[in-house]
């Protein structure tokens, strides 16, 4: 593992972390206080997605105190996707050890305020709290698929990924729209403006990027260690009109969590933190509490 920045004292705000052949591009975000030992949110985005959807969750962050790092994911991005030749499949259990290697990278330290995830992101928090409860106080899991696999994935996720392929290949973005339409249903004149936002952002996510994280999304089960998140103060949020990741199930998942918390957004799909930034800040600054180390 490495990193490389410009050079500089300061830690910048930009970073290249190196990680099992990935460059993965960060970024650490100060408190506008100009804290440097603030405590720190680790903000993990939805497959498909970037960086870029945390945009008003870390303008929320950084307004009470808190430092955040947040990265792009595999091929996503300004994150290199996996060489042609390399041949690693990468395992959810990866990707945690990825984001908890990108802390300690970036902050020189692995103590954690929160992790806080959208979809596979939320996925990883899960993940994160069961590996690495000793570094984390918080996790906040949005929109996940849940704790295990769904029984659909397998065929999903390989139709996708075809769909995706024939996209390369046409120059079309059928894929891209149809998870655009997926993640803000319905014909809300209000959601124009994310929908277009949200869809500049999938369209930076690689053919290679994206079957790297699919093929890790449809493959994991942690349902027999699901108490073990409990030893992590843990907030399980869905959308309500969310066709992704169904809130049923995830008020299911939250049952099962000792001691975890369930909400809902009304109205909303897959990517509350965009759709319902305003709401969505209000919910996690309640979980998260002040920003006291």
């Amino acid at each position: 593992m490495s990193i490389s920045a410009a050079g500089t004292k300061e830690i910048p705000a930009e970073g290249v972390v190196e990680i099992d052949g990935i460059n993965y591009y960060t970024l650490l975000e100060q408190p506008t206080n100009a804290r440097k030992d603030a405590p720190v949110v680790l903000l993990i985005h939805a497959l498909m997605s970037s960086l870029r959807m945390w945009d008003a969750t870390v303008k929320t962050l950084t307004t009470n105190g808190y430092r955040t790092i947040r990265y792009d994911h595999i091929g996503h991005n300004k994150t290199s996707a996996p060489a042609k030749d390399q041949t690693q499949n990468f395992h959810m259990d990866d990707l945690t050890r990825h984001a908890h290697a990108i802390v300690k990278a970036r902050t020189g330290e692995q103590n954690l305020k929160a992790v806080v995830g959208c979809s596979i992101g939320g996925t990883i928090a899960f993940r994160y709290a069961q590996l690495f409860s000793d570094d984390v106080k918080v996790i906040i899991s949005l929109c996940s698929p849940g704790i295990k696999a769904p029984a659909a994935a397998q065929d999903l996720w390989a139709q996708r990924i075809k769909l995706f392929e024939e996209d390369v290949k046409t120059g079309k973005h059928e894929l891209a729209d149809q998870t655009i339409a997926r993640w803000f249903p319905g014909d809300r004149r209000e959601d124009d403006a994310v929908r277009a936002e949200s869809l500049g952002h999938v369209l930076t996510c690689s053919f290679a990027g994206y079957r790297a994280l699919a093929d890790t999304i449809r493959d994991y089960d942690y349902e027999d260690q699901i108490a073990a998140i409990g030893k992590v103060k843990t907030l399980v949020l869905a959308g309500e009109e969310d066709k992704a990741a169904d809130a049923i199930m995830l008020e299911d998942v939250a049952d099962k969590i000792p001691g975890a918390e369930f909400g809902k957004f009304e109205e909303t799909g897959h990517l509350p933190p965009m759709q319902r930034p305003v709401e969505f800040g209000k919910r996690m600054m309640g979980f998260l509490g002040p920003a006291v180390l």
